[in-house]
């Protein structure tokens, strides 16, 4: 038998593959980093990079799109090169948001 999956999470999570640049804040040395986005909501995001970031580091990530985006994120959770961000604060959305 197969055990259903329930999503537990806040906000709803888009699968994408956004180029963003990456600015630690905490701990590293302020050097931008490239890494591709590929999961995203409106309050963070799937994050692959090769940098060393820890759980509680903070960054700027700017989404590398027409009209730049920037935002203040922290590492809730790592595997590898691959994390998991919290934004500090929520993305714009649609009007009624």
């Amino acid at each position: 038998m197969i055990a259903s999956h329930t999503n537990t999470r806040r906000w709803q999570r888009y699968p994408v593959d956004l180029p963003v640049r990456i600015l630690p804040c905490s701990r590293l040395p302020a050097i931008a980093v490239t890494g591709r986005g590929t999961e995203l909501s409106q309050c963070g995001m799937a994050l692959y990079a090769g940098v060393d970031l820890e759980p509680d580091d903070l960054m700027e990530v700017e989404f590398l799109i027409p009209d730049s985006l920037r935002v203040m994120a922290i590492v809730r959770n790592r595997d590898g090169y691959y994390f998991g961000l919290e934004f500090l604060v929520k993305l714009p959305g649609q009007a009624s948001d």
